[in-house]
C-alpha cells in the first residue's frame, strides 16, 4: 500500500529486464518514477542572499523583506545568487560478486546497480549537478549522460577490481568536497573498508549507499544440496543447504548489522536494494532523504 513516503506506482520486474540496454532501463526507471510524483522531489542547487535593491512594479512579493520595510519604510527586494552546483561521484563496486543473479532476480546485482546509477546521473544531470564517475570526471555538459553511460556499458565486474581499490582511488582523486554514491554489495572481505569510508566523511563529502542483495543472499532459499562458487576467488564447495542455513543466516546477519552500524555511527544514509524488487523504491528514498539535506 502506498504511504506519504513511497510514490503510489509499480514497475514491473519482467518488463524492465527485457528492455535492450541500460539507457532504456534507465529512462524507462526515470519516466516512470516522474509520472508518478509529477515532478522530481529535491533541487540540485540552492541560493544564498546576495544583496538588496528598491522594488519595481511587477517583482515577485515572495522576495520583499518586510522587517526592512517595518524598520525604515522601504520597500526592498532581497536578491540571490545560486550557490555551486553540488559534484556528485557515482562509485560502482566491480568485485566479482556483483555478477550474482539468482533465480527470482530482474537482473544481476551490477545490472541493477548500472541502472540504479544511470537514472541518478539523469535526474541529477537534469537538475544542474555535475555528475561523474571515477573514470568521467563531474560535468553538467550536454553529452555526460551518454559518456557515463558509454562507461558503465563497458564496466564489467571481475574479481580484481574490488571496492577496497576503489574506495582507495576516491580517497585519492576527490579533492573538493562532493557527493559519493556508492554502489556495491559490501561483500570485500578487505578491512580496509571502514577505513575509506571514514575518511571521505572526514574529508567533508557526503556519501550515500546503495547496498544491492540477491534474495538468495539475504534468505538462501536453497534446499537441494549443490555446488558453490565463490565468484571473485573461484573456491568451489559442495554445500548442504539444510545444514549449512543456519549459520550462514547467522553469519549473514551479523554482517548486516556490522554495516548498518557502521553507516549509522558515520551519519551515512544505508539503502537496501534487492534485486527481485523494484529499483524505484531506493532511488525514491535517496531522493527523499537528498530533499531534507538540502
Amino acid at each position: 500500500m502506498a504511504t506519504s513516503a513511497t510514490p503510489a506506482l509499480r514497475f514491473d520486474p519482467q518488463q524492465l529486464a527485457a528492455l535492450g540496454n541500460l539507457q532504456l532501463k534507465s529512462r524507462y526507471l526515470v519516466e516512470g518514477f516522474l509520472t508518478g510524483i509529477h515532478q522530481s522531489p529535491f533541487r540540485g542547487f540552492s541560493v544564498e542572499f546576495s544583496e538588496y535593491r528598491d522594488y519595481q512594479p511587477g517583482d515577485d512579493l515572495r522576495h520583499l523583506d518586510w522587517r526592512l520595510y517595518a524598520r525604515n519604510d522601504r520597500l526592498c527586494i532581497r536578491e540571490f545568487e545560486e550557490e555551486t552546483n553540488v559534484r556528485v561521484y557515482l562509485v560502482i563496486d566491480g568485485s566479482g560478486s556483483m555478477a550474482y543473479r539468482g533465480d527470482r532476480a530482474w537482473d544481476d546485482k551490477m545490472g541493477v546497480a548500472k541502472t540504479l546509477a544511470a537514472a541518478l546521473a539523469w535526474l541529477l544531470l537534469r537538475q544542474k549537478d555535475a555528475v561523474g564517475l571515477l573514470e568521467v570526471p563531474p560535468s553538467q555538459r550536454s553529452t555526460q549522460f551518454g559518456q557515463i553511460l558509454r562507461h558503465l556499458t563497458a564496466f564489467k565486474p571481475e574479481g580484481a577490481v574490488g571496492l577496497d581499490r576503489l574506495l582507495a582511488q576516491a580517497s585519492r582523486l576527490f579533492h573538493r568536497r562532493s557527493m559519493v554514491v556508492i554502489f556495491s554489495d559490501l561483500l570485500d572481505p578487505s578491512a580496509n573498508i571502514e577505513n575509506h569510508v571514514k575518511e571521505l566523511r572526514f574529508r567533508g563529502h557526503d556519501v550515500y549507499v546503495f547496498q544491492i542483495l540477491d534474495r538468495d543472499e539475504i534468505e538462501f532459499p536453497f534446499a537441494d544440496a549443490a555446488v558453490f562458487q565463490d565468484l571473485e576467488s573461484g573456491a568451489i564447495r559442495h554445500v548442504t543447504p539444510e545444514k549449512a542455513r543456519k549459520t550462514y543466516l547467522h553469519r549473514f546477519e551479523q554482517f548486516m548489522k556490522l554495516h548498518r552500524q557502521l553507516f549509522r555511527d558515520l551519519a551515512i544514509p544505508h539503502e537496501i536494494v534487492r534485486t527481485d524488487t523494484e529499483p524505484y523504491l531506493a532511488m525514491a528514498r535517496f531522493l527523499a532523504l537528498r530533499r531534507r539535506k538540502a
